[in-house]
C-alpha cells in the first residue's frame, strides 16, 4: 500500500469488556509471515535475531540461524493504511526498538513505539510528528532517537528509560518530506533524503552535546535523480545513496564521491558489512549485487528475489564470514545470503503466496494460481466452495467465453475506456493502478487496484467499494452464477463477495456536503427526516424520491451527490491457503472451517491505546465455539450470512468483547537450571535426564481454570483437571512429570477456563542428549463388529476390515519397529469392557518412543438427547452389546464409549506418535448391491476429539455422508482404499515408507474417487493431523516376500 501524507509476551489480566471500549475487535490474517511489503530490517546486535516491519501491520522477530518466527508484535491499527509500519531501528545494546509509521492516534498524531525486546512490551511511546514516519534511528551512543517524516521535520527524541512518554530534544524543519535518513554511529551526522530533492543533505548532531541549537545542513550533490535511500558505513567514513534515475554513489565523509555505479533499476535497498568492506544493493527487480569498499570492484550477483526489494542489512557477527539479509519479492520473503558467492543461506518467510490470478469453473469451484510465472489460465490449485475441498493437480482451465466486458478496455495504468465514450479513472493517490477488471452479465464493471476493489456502473458511476484486502488486488473472478465476487492478491488471501448485497452508506447527515445546521434544519422539515439518518443508499433514494414528487428543488443537490456515493461491502467469506496446502475459510464474524492446522491462520487484533502492544488472538484459541464446517458449507452454498444460520438455528452469536480474556500458562526452567538438570548449549536447551519435573506458572484470567492440557510433540501427555485458583489475576503454579524422547521434545501447555477458551501455547523445547533409549515398538487395538445383539445393527464387513487391518500392519510393521503388540476385539468380544481392558493393556506397555494405532470398524453415534453447553452433542463409539443406538442416553452411556472417555485412555498410553483411523458409522438400511453405513457424528465432533488428544485422525467419512460398503470390494470403501495405501500405493516418495502424511493424503484422493466410481456420489475422509509425520509401515522391497 501506497504511504499517504495529510522476548517474551507480557500476561495483562485485564477484562475484553474494559478492551472493548477502547476499540472493537478485527479479524485479521497470520499467515506465519509477512502478507505485504516488508518495509525494513534490523539485527539484534548480537546477531541471533532479525527484526522485520511491514505494511502489514506487524513487527516479526525472526531466529537468525533457524528462520523460526520467534514472536509478533501489532500496534495500534485503524481503517485503510492506518497501522503499517514503515521504519524501525535497534538501541546499540540491543535491549530497544523502535517502530514507526503510519501509526495513529484517535487525533490523528503519528507515534513511535518503543518496545523492550527482553520483556516483550513497549515502554515508551514518542508523540509529535503530524505526518507518516518514514525513518528511525538510533544515535551511536543510544542516548538519542532520531526520526524522519512527511511532515518535513527530523525530530530528536531523548531515550529516556524513567519515563514512558520520550521528550522531543528538538524538531529541525527541513523544507521537503524526510523519505529516508541514515546516521553515522561514529559522529552523529545524520543525512536524509527528501521528496523532490536530488542532494543528499546533511545534519550534524554532534552540537546536542555541547548544548548547541542551530543546525546549518551541508548539502552533497551529484545525483540527476530524486535521491530514496542512504547508509552510512559502520565506522563512519562512507556513505552510500541511490537515486530514482538509477544512480548508485559511493561517497567518502568528507562529501567527495568515491565511486558511482549505474544500474539498469532504481536501488531501493542499501547496507554495508559490519566491518566496513562491503557494500550491496538490491533494486526493483529484485537484483542485488556486491561491490568491494572504497575500490568499488564487484563480488557477486544475488537473484533470488523475483521482484523489488526494499530493506536489506548485514549481520553484526565478527566470525570469519558475511552474512546480508533483504526483503522483498512477489511473496515477502527475507533472504539470508553471501554476499561474496552470492548463494542464498536461508529463505524466510510465511505460509501463503501472493494470488497472481482467479476463474470460477462450474459450480463454485474456484481456481487459484499463485504462481507469478505461470501462464494465462495455467492454475496449480482449486478450491471448491460447495465442499469445502482442496483440490491439488496442476491443470490449465478455461473459464467460458462471455461478452459481458465488450467494449471494456484498459487505455492506461489507471484509465478504463467504456462503450458510448463514457470511461473509469483511478485516483492515483487513493486507488493506484489498476491490476485486473471484471464486468458482470448485469454490466457493472469491478475494478481491481494497488489500494482498492471498487465496483461501477456500466456508465463509469461508482456504486461499491469492497473492503477487506490488506494489499494490491490482483485479481479478480465472478461465478458462473454471477452470485459472487472472488478477490485475491498481495495480501495473499482470497476473498469471496456476495454482489447482490447491499453495503452501508454513510447517512445523508453525516456527508460533509449536508453536515451543517442549515441542512439539518431542512431535513427536520421533512416527514423523511428519519431516513436522513440511515446509513444506506437506498434511504437517500427514498429522500430524492419523496422530495422530487413534492417539489424540493432542494433534491437536485442531493442527487448531485448521490450519484457518486458508494457502498461499503465486507466480505462474505475469506480463504487462505498454504504452501503446504493447509487451509482455512472464514466468515466475517470469525466461524471457520479448516484444516489440521489451519485455525492458526486468522485471528483477532484487539488495539489497547497507543501506550501498549495491541493483543493478538488465534482463532484456534476458539475452536470449540468458533469451528463451524457445516454451517460455513451452508452459509456460501445458500447465500446467507453465518451468523444467520446460527440464529434459525437457535445459537448465540459469537462477540469476543463479551468474554473474559483467556487464562495463560508459562513454563519456568529456572528450578532445572539452579539444579543442572537442564543447560543451554548452541542456542538450545539440553538435558541428559530421561524424565524431568516441568513447573508451569497458571493464571486465571477471570473464567476459572477447567483443564491444563501437556503436550509432548503435539501429543497429548497430560491433563490436569484439579487447579483450582482464586479468581481473576490469580497465579498457581504446578510441578509435571514428563518422560523425554531421543529427539527434540517440544512441550507445548495450553490453559482451558470454563468458557471453553484456550490460552496460547507457550513451547518449551529441550533435546536429549543423554544415554540413547531403545527403539520403538508398535502397539495396535483393533476392534471390528459385524455383529450386534441387535440384529438389525449387523455390518457386512466391519470385522474382515479390522482382519485384513490387524494382518497387514503385523507383517509390515515388522520392517520397522523392534516388536509389535496388537490387541483385537471382534463381534462378541467387542463389549465396551474388553475394549477398555485392551486400553489398559496397552497402557500399561507403551513409552513415549512406541507408536500406537486405534483402528475401528462399527458404528458410531451422537447423542443428540445429551448436548453440551456449546450445542455440540457427545460422539460414542458403539460396542456389541448396544441395542439401541438412538434414543437412550442412559444406554449409550453405560455401554458406549464416549469422545470423553477414548480422550483419556488415549492419554494415558504414553505413545507420542498416535492415530486412530476410524471406519465408524450407525444403522441404515440394505440398498441393492450395497449396505449404507451413515456416519453418526459430523466432522466437528471428530475434529475436535483429534486436536484436543494431539492424536492423527483419519475417519470414513464427514458429516451427513455414509461410510459404504459394496459387494465387489469385499470391503468398507475406508479400509479398501487404507489396505491399497499400506501396500505401497500411498508412497509418494519412493522411499518405501507409508508416513501418516502420505496415507492421510491417499486416502482423500483415493476414497471419493471409490465412492463415486461404484456408489455414484463422492464421499470424503475427515483427517486431522498435526505436527510431525511419522511412518508406520515399510512397503517389501523387490525382491522380498
Amino acid at each position: 500500500m501506497k504511504k499517504i501524507s495529510p522476548i517474551v509476551v507480557a500476561f495483562s489480566l485485564v477484562a475484553f469488556t474494559g478492551l472493548a471500549q477502547l476499540s472493537a475487535p478485527r479479524v485479521v490474517i497470520n499467515s506465519m509471515g509477512h502478507s505485504a511489503k516488508v518495509q525494513n530490517l534490523n539485527f539484534t546486535p548480537d546477531g541471533q535475531k532479525i527484526i522485520s516491519v511491514s505494511e502489514d501491520k506487524t513487527i516479526r522477530l525472526w531466529n537468525a540461524n533457524t528462520g523460526e518466527m520467534l514472536k509478533k508484535f501489532e500496534s495500534e491499527i485503524g481503517d485503510g493504511s492506518k497501522g503499517m509500519f514503515y521504519a524501525s531501528d535497534v538501541s546499540p545494546d540491543g535491549s530497544l526498538l523502535a517502530v514507526a509509521g503510519y501509526t495513529v492516534t484517535p487525533d490523528n498524531q503519528i507515534y513511535i513505539a518503543i518496545i523492550d525486546l527482553n520483556k516483550g512490551i513497549q515502554v515508551a511511546t514518542a508523540l509529535g510528528h503530524k505526518d507518516v514516519i518514514n525513518s528511525l534511528a538510533f544515535t551511536g551512543n543510544g542516548k538519542y532517537l532520531v526520526s524522519g517524516s512527511n511532515d518535513g521535520t527530523l525530530k530528536v527524541w531523548k531515550v529516556d528509560a524513567s519515563t514512558p512518554m520520550y521528550s522531543q530534544e528538538l524538531s529541525i524543519e527541513t523544507g521537503a518530506p524526510v523519505k529516508y535518513l541514515a546516521m553515522n554511529l561514529v559522529n552523529m551526522d545524520v543525512a536524509i533524503a527528501q521528496e523532490g530533492k536530488t542532494e543528499v543533505s546533511i545534519y550534524s548532531l554532534a552540537i546536542l552535546e555541547k548544548g548547541g541549537s542551530k543546525f546549518n545542513p551541508r548539502f552533497w550533490k551529484k545525483h540527476l535523480g530524486e535521491v530514496n535511500k542512504l547508509a552510512y558505513s559502520s565506522d563512519g567514513m562512507y556513505l552510500a545513496s541511490s537515486s530514482y534515475e538509477k544512480e548508485f554513489f559511493l561517497w567518502s565523509s568528507t562529501g567527495s564521491v568515491i565511486k558511482q555505479w549505474n544500474r539498469d533499476a532504481s536501488v531501493n535497498a542499501i547496507a554495508f558489512s559490519h566491518d566496513s568492506k562491503i557494500l550491496v544493493g538490491l533494486d526493483d527487480t529484485g537484483h542485488g549485487i556486491s561491490y568491494g569498499v572504497p575500490e568499488g570492484n564487484k563480488f557477486t550477483d544475488f537473484r533470488g528475489h523475483d521482484n523489488a526489494v526494499f530493506a536489506a542489512v548485514f549481520s553484526p557477527l565478527d566470525n570469519g564470514s558475511y552474512q546480508v539479509a533483504s526483503a522483498g519479492g512477489n511473496n515477502n520473503e527475507i533472504y539470508l545470503w553471501n554476499p561474496i558467492n552470492g548463494k542464498a543461506l536461508r529463505k524466510v518467510k510465511g505460509k501463503g503466496s501472493a494470488i497472481h490470478d482467479l476463474a470460477f469453473g462450474a459450480g463454485l469451484e474456484l481456481f487459484v494460481s499463485q504462481d507469478v510465472n505461470a501462464k494465462p489460465n495455467e492454475f496449480q490449485r482449486s478450491f471448491d466452495f460447495n465442499s469445502m475441498k482442496l483440490n491439488l493437480n496442476s491443470l490449465k482451465f478455461s473459464p467460458p467465453v462471455e461478452n459481458f466486458g465488450k467494449g471494456i478496455s484498459q487505455v492506461s495504468e489507471t484509465e478504463l475506456s467504456l462503450p458510448k465514450g463514457k470511461k473509469i479513472k483511478n485516483i492515483d493517490g487513493e486507488d493506484g493502478r489498476i491490476l485486473d477488471f471484471q464486468a458482470s452479465r448485469e454490466g457493472d464493471v469491478i475494478v481491481a487496484s494497488d489500494y482498492s476493489l471498487r465496483m461501477f456502473d456500466r456508465n463509469g458511476a461508482f456504486q461499491k467499494e469492497f473492503v477487506g484486502h490488506v494489499g494490491g488486488v490482483r485479481a479478480v473472478a465472478i461465478s458462473q452464477d454471477g452470485r459472487y465476487l472472488a478477490s485475491g492478491g498481495e495480501d495473499q488471501t482470497i476473498v469471496l463477495w456476495k454482489l447482490s448485497e447491499t453495503g452501508a452508506a454513510p447517512t445523508m447527515r453525516q456527508h460533509p456536503e449536508f453536515s451543517d445546521a442549515a441542512w439539518g434544519a431542512y431535513f427536520e422539515s421533512l416527514p423523511v427526516d428519519s431516513l436522513t439518518r440511515e446509513p444506506s443508499k437506498k434511504a437517500w433514494r427514498a429522500v430524492i424520491d419523496y422530495m422530487k414528487a413534492h417539489g424540493e428543488k432542494n433534491y437536485k443537490a442531493i442527487e448531485e451527490v448521490y450519484k457518486n456515493l458508494g457502498e461499503t461491502v465486507l466480505p462474505f467469506a475469506t480463504l487462505f491457503l498454504t504452501e503446504d496446502n493447509q487451509w482455512v475459510c472464514w466468515a466475517y464474524k470469525g466461524y471457520f472451517a479448516c484444516t489440521s492446522a489451519g485455525g492458526q491462520y486468522f485471528g483477532w487484533h484487539l488495539n489497547r491505546g497507543i501506550d501498549k502492544l495491541a493483543d493478538f488472538y488465534a482463532a484456534e484459541q476458539y475452536f470449540k465455539i468458533l469451528y463451524r464446517p457445516t454451517q460455513m458449507q451452508k452459509s456460501i452454498a445458500q447465500g446467507k450470512r453465518v451468523e444467520d444460520i446460527l440464529r434459525e438455528e437457535g445459537e448465540r452469536i459469537f462477540d469476543l468483547t463479551k468474554l473474559h480474556r483467556p487464562s495463560a500458562g508459562f513454563f519456568t526452567t529456572e528450578v532445572l537450571h539452579d539444579k543442572g538438570l537442564i543447560d543451554y548449549q548452541s542456542g538450545k536447551l539440553v538435558t541428559t535426564q530421561q524424565t524431568l519435573k516441568l513447573d508451569v506458572e497458571i493464571f486465571d484470567g477471570g473464567s476459572g481454570i477447567e483443564e491444563v492440557n501437556i503436550y509432548q510433540n503435539d501429543k497429548l501427555i497430560l491433563s490436569d483437571t484439579t487447579v483450582e485458583t482464586k479468581g481473576e489475576n490469580d497465579k498457581v503454579i504446578k510441578s509435571y512429570n514428563v518422560e523425554m524422547l531421543n529427539e527434540t521434545n517440544e512441550f507445548k501447555v495450553v490453559v482451558v477456563n470454563y468458557q471453553r477458551i484456550e490460552s496460547r501455547p507457550e513451547i518449551l523445547k529441550i533435546d536429549y542428549v543423554g544415554k540413547v533409549i531403545l527403539n520403538s515398538t508398535l502397539h495396535v487395538m483393533v476392534v471390528g463388529i459385524n455383529k450386534y445383539q441387535n440384529s438389525q445393527y449387523n455390518l457386512n464387513y466391519a470385522q474382515p476390515d479390522a482382519k485384513a487391518f490387524a494382518e497387514k500392519i503385523s507383517s509390515q510393521g515388522q520392517r520397522i519397529f523392534k516388536a509389535i503388540n496388537i490387541v483385537e476385539r471382534y463381534d462378541e468380544n467387542g463389549t465396551k469392557a474388553k475394549i477398555v481392558e485392551g486400553f489398559k493393556s496397552i497402557a500399561a506397555k507403551a513409552q513415549p518412543q512406541d507408536v500406537f494405532v486405534f483402528f475401528y470398524a462399527g458404528h458410531g453415534s451422537l447423542d443428540e438427547e445429551n448436548k453440551d453447553k456449546d450445542g455440540d452433542s457427545p460422539f460414542y463409539f458403539v460396542p456389541t452389546d448396544v441395542t439401541k443406538i438412538y434414543g437412550d442416553t442412559k444406554q449409550l452411556t453405560a455401554k458406549g464409549i464416549s469422545d470423553v472417555e477414548l480422550k483419556e485412555y488415549l492419554t494415558k498410553i504414553k505413545s507420542t506418535k498416535q492415530i486412530v483411523l476410524m471406519d465408524a458409522c450407525h444403522s441404515g438400511g440394505a440398498l441393492k448391491n450395497m449396505s449404507t453405513r451413515a456416519l453418526g457424528g459430523d466432522e466437528k465432533a471428530i475434529v475436535q476429539l483429534a486436536r484436543s488428544s494431539g492424536v492423527v485422525w483419519i475417519a470414513s467419512s464427514g458429516s451427513k455422508q455414509f461410510a459404504t460398503e459394496f459387494e465387489v470390494l469385499k470391503h468398507g470403501v475406508f479400509t479398501y482404499a487404507l489396505l491399497e495405501a499400506l501396500d505401497g500405493k500411498g508412497n509418494n516418495n519412493s522411499d518405501n515408507k507409508i508416513t501418516v502424511n502420505e496415507l492421510k493424503f491417499y486416502m482423500e484422493e483415493r476414497v471419493p474417487e471409490l465412492t463415486k466410481q461404484y456408489g455414484g456420489d463422492a464421499q470424503y475422509p475427515t483427517s486431522y493431523i498435526h505436527g510431525n509425520d511419522f511412518p508406520i509401515t515399510v512397503t517389501a522391497k523387490e525382491g522380498e516376500n
